[in-house]
């Protein structure tokens, strides 16, 4: 099976610089754990220049995932049940006016699945090893077709069969680039 690293296409230049409110931890956030929110919808404030060209497009990656409601449809008529959805509205920052809707994806299974054999190890600059190039090991993803990589938790996989059914769908600035074309330096 082949797997693809799910991700807005980067860098889009013309996505919303978007500030994370306090309720959202970022390492706890990508590590899959439910965060607890007074207030629903989330509000992302956005630092809008009247002059620039705004693209909202199907997953912003502020840090953590925002998928559009096309995407959640998508992934939900699909049958991707493992990510828990919060609504998120971005605001202006000086108007507080709506300037679009998402909804923030935690994605609650993080998977051990890199295959250590086939993987390349480099030593950062303290000598500590690091992956700079990884393979998955199918027989350890427990047949799931999108999650979390235990190792780079950053990173959200997806199966070839899920990239085939999204790819069919007409979304905007979606990237799903090989897992063999990633290169990680220290």
């Amino acid at each position: 099976m082949q797997y693809y690293i799910f991700d807005e296409v980067s860098p889009n230049r013309y996505a919303p610089y978007l500030e994370l409110p306090d309720e959202i931890d970022l390492i706890e956030t990508i590590m899959g754990k439910k965060p607890q929110f007074d207030y629903l919808p989330i509000e992302m404030q956005a630092e809008i220049d009247e002059d620039e060209k705004i693209v909202y497009t199907d997953i912003i990656n502020p840090g953590v995932p925002l998928f559009s409601h096309k995407m959640k449809s998508a992934l939900d008529e699909f049958g991707v049940d493992n990510i828990e959805y919060y609504p998120v509205n971005i605001i202006n920052e000086d108007t507080k006016e709506v300037l679009a809707e998402y909804f923030l994806a935690i994605v609650t299974d993080i998977i051990p699945c890199i295959n250590l054999e086939t993987s390349v190890f480099e030593d950062n600059a303290l000598g500590k090893p690091f992956i700079s190039q990884f393979f998955i090991d199918d027989k350890k993803t427990k047949g799931l077709e999108l999650f979390r990589l235990h190792n780079i938790p950053g990173l959200i996989l997806i199966n070839e069969e899920l990239k085939e059914k999204l790819s069919s769908i007409d979304f905007e600035g979606i990237s799903f680039k090989h897992t063999d074309e990633y290169h990680r330096k220290s």
